[in-house]
């Protein structure tokens, strides 16, 4: 008897096991119902999960982020922790500038540029807001804030000191070419910068020509190369030459040179005192000169 009720025992518990393993395990999940959209979507059995406001996890210029230059090279780039493919995205800069926008196939990643060039040293404040696609006529809802001051003008009177003129030139010029080397010479600050594809390289002091003997503003090119050429209007040789013109009167070279070794004009660096063509100090002609193949482009302005 006692055998039996074991056994009955046994039976029940084995049917209790398997009926569990058979039955569907089953849970509530909870849906935010104050969001309209989040809950109708669940209720169709969609994935609601995609209808919550993604998060902005990056952005650049970075926030507080000072002497900013935007460029298709470095427009403003914002992204999101998923998808806002379910959403309108608002983006508004404060002073109000129209911008164009460009983003990746799955719309997390967004690139900002204004229609129009901001202002110089001001500090702008990017916004970026929301709206649900069935709440179109409805504000949208602020989800980030950031900050960013753009580069200030450049100084209406450069620095007497050559070294923080080089300073001020590295933080104020602007390149003009966003592809490839190119050299950019500023008649004004005396100072060459060097860029490649848009990034700033380095910067000398140079001397321009005199008055009235003025280095040409324009757009050249380096036509040709020469280590240690002499020349016989002047009777000097002009080391590292590089010729911006095609006929070679105007050119870049290191300080001039007498047959005995002598250079002159390394006192004159930072004041137009040549003859038309931009002279270097001794070092910085020889990096332009190893840096800057023939076919280079040179603005003179």
């Amino acid at each position: 008897m006692r055998s039996f009720f074991v056994l009955i025992f046994g039976l029940m518990l084995f049917s209790g096991i398997l009926l569990w393993w058979r039955t569907p395990q089953t849970g509530n999940v909870i849906v935010p119902r104050q969001d309209p959209l989040v809950y109708q979507s669940a209720l169709r059995g969609e994935d609601w999960r995609a209808f919550i406001v993604p998060e902005v996890i990056s952005v650049s210029p970075s926030d507080t982020m000072t002497d900013v230059v935007l460029g298709v090279e470095d427009p403003i780039r914002v992204r999101f922790s998923s998808s806002v493919k379910y959403f309108f995205v608002d983006f508004a800069l404060d002073p109000p500038v129209e911008l164009v926008f460009e983003n990746n196939p799955e719309k997390t990643e967004f690139s900002l540029l204004p229609q129009t060039p901001l202002q110089d040293g001001v500090t702008y404040t990017l916004t970026v807001g929301y709206r649900q696609r069935d709440r179109e006529a409805e504000a949208a809802m602020d989800i980030f804030h950031s900050t960013f001051t753009t580069l200030p003008s450049p100084p209406g009177t450069w620095s007497t000191d050559l070294q923080t003129r080089l300073v001020e030139a590295k933080r104020f010029t602007r390149p003009q070419r966003i592809s490839g080397k190119y050299i950019d010479i500023n008649l004004k600050s005396q100072v060459m910068t060097i860029f490649e594809d848009g990034s700033l390289v380095d910067a000398f002091v140079v001397s321009s020509g005199l008055a009235g003997m003025d280095t040409p503003k324009g757009e050249y090119t380096i036509h040709n190369k020469a280590l240690r050429p002499w020349s016989k209007r002047y009777l000097l040789y002009m080391p590292y030459w590089m010729a911006i013109t095609p006929d070679g009167k105007y050119g870049i070279h290191e300080l001039p040179e007498w047959p005995g070794g002598y250079k002159e004009g390394a006192n004159h660096l930072g004041r137009p005192v040549s003859h038309g063509c931009v002279r270097l100090g001794v070092g910085a002609a020889k990096t332009v000169y190893e840096w800057a193949p023939e076919g280079t482009t040179v603005i003179v302005h």
